[in-house]
């Protein structure tokens, strides 16, 4: 299988032991805001007057002229904040940038081999055909070479057409999981594998892709007892397989064939996609990465360009076989790496579906989606028996991470049945393997069940919660009714009342204080949906910094603005703790510092302070937006 471990070298070569901060430490500070609203965020949640840089920590947190006395000299950098507030750098806990930076800025990067498939031409079977020959027919593929296909215009909720609560126009999706099979796409790929997801990008994330019998055949011969016992795939009317398959099987396409991007060419689009979140204010963002984008952010640490930290979560060692032997003879990865990037978490990427492949316990009241027929109950890879596997392949590697101490996060988790049995399991893992304290993480919060929480307290669950799934809120109405719309979307403030903790997450490339007012006022185009599950500024603040840090096990190092701590501030434009909840959308970052170093700073601050450190950033988030 084609895992990488040259990224754990990397990782223990960056890690090595550095002198003593103490010893290299200049006696005064680099960095001194004062005259400020200092938020610490720690226990007490006091309000200072102005915090103290030295080195990458904070030397000092407390009055302005005790500060200026005490621990500035002629060389400290003295920025006169006139009343503005300071935060600690925000923690992002899911957010993709690594996909999203493919996007932003492809046209940056060589072109991987993947080839569309237009499936808004697509009337019948033999028109997806015929795209396929002529892609094959156009570029010559050398026989046993493998060709990956992506889908444009297949489903509304893959991101190239909206298809949702339209029972008429299934058209391409019947084609794709009815009438199209393995032995249609031998006749046009004859001497090829291949495979067709349903999603559009580089990846097998989605859990559903089409193969033809030369892919399955090398997945068989190379992985058969695995393949059989715990391959979920589609049969036709007779019980053969048709070539439709999920996960875990799937993942095998992406470890095994799937093309992929050097290092050296990922880095430089890495490094301009997390500009444009150090310009909000963002100094850690947790993810789902493989190891060539491991690898990528090695490189930028290595070389001083990483600004923004990056505890992930690894996926490549998911779908091996014997995961509990791989598990013992690897041991525990997590928090290998640097204070820069380092492993967090490992993780299966995705449990169940999104849209209508969302796992759920509730009855649907309407058609959302039109693969709504072929799941009606969502996409869950966690019950027992699903699509021809014999075996719970999840639970064994479940089990298989709790013995080895390994930590669960950064996982796709979308509906309350997926929520509800991934605390069955994890509370049968933790009778065997305690857990509790490892905080295994589910991550979205689209739809969870009330009834659940308790539960899922006394096992240690951390929920990570997309605000941005509120904004879903009518649909959920649509489809389930209106009491799931009200009170399973993002229950955050029930989650919090019952002991659960909480973080907040964009799951995607939005502006991050527009989603921050969205979980504190729920008003999506003047409805206020789930009133009841609405928090204040203070726990938002909290989400995003102290509780954030303890997500990626760094509290006694991040999150809050304490002596002691690694030096990620935030100066903001306005007072965040008392401007009315519908202007936190209108936040801005003014200036970012990052283990000690200004990385970003706005037009207007930069001028008015006459700051231009060298390497910072100064643009706004709109300005760096709009580059791409």
């Amino acid at each position: 299988m084609r895992y990488r471990y040259a990224f754990i070298v990397l990782f223990l070569i960056i890690s090595a032991p550095s002198f003593a901060w103490a010893q290299l430490a200049p006696k005064k500070a680099d960095i001194l805001l004062y005259n400020g609203k200092v938020v610490t965020v720690d226990g007490k949640f006091s309000i200072a007057e102005a915090v103290a840089v030295r080195g990458n920590k904070i030397l000092a947190v407390g009055k302005g002229d005790e500060l200026l006395r005490t621990n500035a000299d002629d060389s400290t950098l003295k920025v006169d904040l006139k009343g503005k507030t300071v935060i600690p750098g925000v923690i992002e806990t899911h957010s993709h940038f690594h996909s999203y930076a493919r996007n932003h800025y492809r046209n940056s990067i060589p072109k991987l081999p993947e080839y569309a498939i237009d499936w808004a031409r697509v009337k019948t079977k033999n028109d997806a055909l015929a795209q396929i020959a002529a892609i094959m027919k156009e570029n010559k593929f050398a026989p046993g070479e493998f060709v990956f296909f992506v889908s444009r215009a297949l489903m509304g909720s893959e991101g190239a057409g909206d298809n949702r609560r339209s029972s008429k126009d299934r058209g391409a999706v019947d084609i794709f999981y009815e009438q199209l099979n393995m032995k249609d796409l031998d006749t046009v790929t004859p001497n090829n594998p291949i495979a067709i997801t349903i999603g559009s990008g580089l990846r097998m994330f989605n859990g559903v892709a089409m193969i033809n019998t030369q892919t399955w055949n090398l997945l068989n011969n190379k992985y058969g007892d695995f393949f059989m016992k715990y391959g979920r795939y589609w049969k036709d009317s007779s019980g053969n397989p048709n070539g439709i398959i999920e996960p875990p099987i799937s993942l095998l396409i992406e470890h095994e064939m799937l093309p992929r991007s050097k290092a050296a060419d990922l880095a430089p689009i890495l490094k301009k996609e997390l500009e444009e979140w150090s310009a909000m204010g963002v100094t850690a963002i947790s993810s789902r990465i493989g190891s060539q984008d491991a690898e990528a952010l090695v490189m930028l640490d290595r070389k001083n360009e990483l600004k923004v930290r990056i505890p992930y979560g690894m996926s490549d060692f998911f779908a091996i076989p014997n995961p509990d032997g791989f598990f013992v003879r690897l041991g525990n990865l997590v928090n290998l790496g640097s204070s820069k990037v380092w492993i967090n978490s490992q993780t299966p990427i995705i449990v169940d579906g999104q849209e209508a492949r969302t796992a759920t316990d509730q009855k649907r009241l309407n058609i959302y989606e039109p693969d709504d027929k072929w799941f009606p109950h969502g996409q869950l890879y966690l019950d027992p028996e699903y699509r021809g596997a014999r075996g719970n392949y999840y639970k064994e590697w479940f089990l298989a991470l709790g013995r080895s101490g390994g930590r669960l996060a950064n996982m796709h988790t979308a509906g309350d049945r997926a929520v509800r049995q991934m605390v069955e399991i994890m509370e049968d893992v933790d009778k065997v393997y305690p857990i509790k304290d490892k905080e295994w993480a589910l991550d979205h919060c689209i739809m969870v069940d009330p009834n659940i929480f308790e539960r899922a307290a006394k096992v240690g669950v951390f929920f990570s919660c997309a605000a941005g799934f509120i904004n879903r809120s009518a649909d959920v109405e649509y489809i389930y009714g209106e009491n799931v719309a009200n009170n399973m979307v993002v229950p955050v403030k029930s989650m919090l009342n019952k002991g659960l903790k909480v973080v907040y997450q964009t799951d995607a490339h939005r502006y991050l204080w527009d989603d921050l007012e969205l979980m504190i006022t729920r008003n999506v185009n003047g409805k206020v949906w789930g009133p009841n599950e609405r928090i204040d500024k203070v726990t938002a603040l909290k989400m995003i910094t102290s509780w954030a840090a303890d997500y990626i096990d760094r509290d006694k190092e991040l999150g809050t603005l304490e002596p002691g701590k690694w030096a990620d501030v935030v100066v903001l434009d306005r007072d965040y703790l008392n401007i009315p909840d519908e202007d936190v959308s209108e936040v801005q970052a003014l200036m970012t510092i990052f283990d000690g170093e200004i990385v970003h700073l706005h037009p207007q601050f930069s001028q008015e302070y006459n700051l231009k450190p060298p390497g910072a950033i100064i643009a706004t988030f709109k300005d760096l937006f709009a580059r791409r």
